[in-house]
C-alpha cells in the first residue's frame, strides 16, 4: 500500500529544490538522451532534503524507469519536498 503525506505541510524545513529545479528537469527531459538526463536525475535527488535510505530507494526507481518513468519519480521527489503530498 502507497502511503503519502499526511498534511500540505512542508516535510522538509529548509526546501532545496523548488521551482527552478522543476524548470531544468522538464527543460532536460525534453533536450537530453536517457543516460545524461538519468545523471541529472540522480544530481537533483541526492540534493534535495531528507534520510540517505529514501533516496537510495528513489535513484534505485529511478535507474530501472524508462526516461518518462525518472521524470515522474524525480518529479514527486521535489513536489513531496515543496510540500505537495504526491
Amino acid at each position: 500500500m502507497n502511503s503519502t503525506q499526511s498534511s500540505s505541510k512542508p516535510r522538509l524545513k529548509n526546501d532545496t529544490l523548488g521551482d527552478d529545479a522543476i524548470k531544468e528537469l522538464s527543460n532536460a527531459f525534453i533536450t537530453m538522451n536517457i543516460e545524461p538526463f538519468e545523471k541529472l536525475c540522480i544530481k537533483m535527488i541526492q540534493m534535495g532534503g531528507g534520510k540517505q535510505e529514501k533516496k537510495d530507494k528513489i535513484i534505485k526507481a529511478v535507474k530501472a524507469s524508462t526516461k518518462y518513468g525518472k521524470l515522474k519519480k524525480t518529479m514527486d521527489f521535489i513536489l513531496a519536498g515543496m510540500g505537495l503530498g504526491v
